[in-house]
């Protein structure tokens, strides 16, 4: 059984990566808000304003586009998970989630492209250039989650010692 558990766990990673590659890399969060971004930019208040109202329009529909790439992410995981599984269930279960997610991309892009024609040439080109600065800020703050989801955490937040070989970690 844990093997079933497992597989549709590895299965679902899997089929989560091709969709979060094409999207196009911004800053984490509201990127429009944050000092450094605002400062490098030389976003005018007006901007970060127009900005705001694109996102806070098209908040409450990312909500249930997420919502919808949740339920079939479960549906996947629990035909997969079944002993005897039908191909044809997960095989519809799987294309579902895929339109799911190119929904909820193709609505995120389409959000990105609106904010972006608030920038000028200028600001859009200093955003291209920080790209790769923002990818590695992300995949930071994946690893950071995936150790605290793995419990690699201390009670005040940082990283906890490594675990040794020789033994239990010890206790905080």
């Amino acid at each position: 059984m844990r093997m079933r558990v497992a597989l549709a766990a590895a299965l679902g990673a899997a089929l989560a990566l091709p969709a979060f590659s094409q999207m196009p890399e911004t800053p984490p969060g509201k990127w429009w808000k944050r000092p450094r971004v605002v400062q490098m930019l030389k976003l005018t208040p007006e901007q970060q304003e127009k900005l705001e109202e694109i996102f806070a329009r098209n908040r409450k529909s990312f909500v249930d586009l997420k919502a919808d790439v949740e339920k079939n992410q479960i549906d996947v995981e629990e035909l997969v998970a079944k002993k005897d599984a039908d191909p044809r269930k997960v095989s519809a279960a799987v294309d579902a989630l895929e339109l799911s997610r190119m929904k909820l991309r193709k609505s995120m892009t389409m959000m990105f492209l609106e904010q972006k024609a608030v920038l000028t040439p200028q600001q859009w080109t200093l955003f291209l250039e920080r790209r790769d600065e923002w990818r590695r800020e992300r995949g930071e703050e994946k690893r950071r989650g995936e150790t605290e989801r793995r419990g690699d955490m201390s009670p005040d937040g940082a990283p906890a010692p490594p675990r040794s070989s020789a033994g239990p970690r010890p206790p905080q």
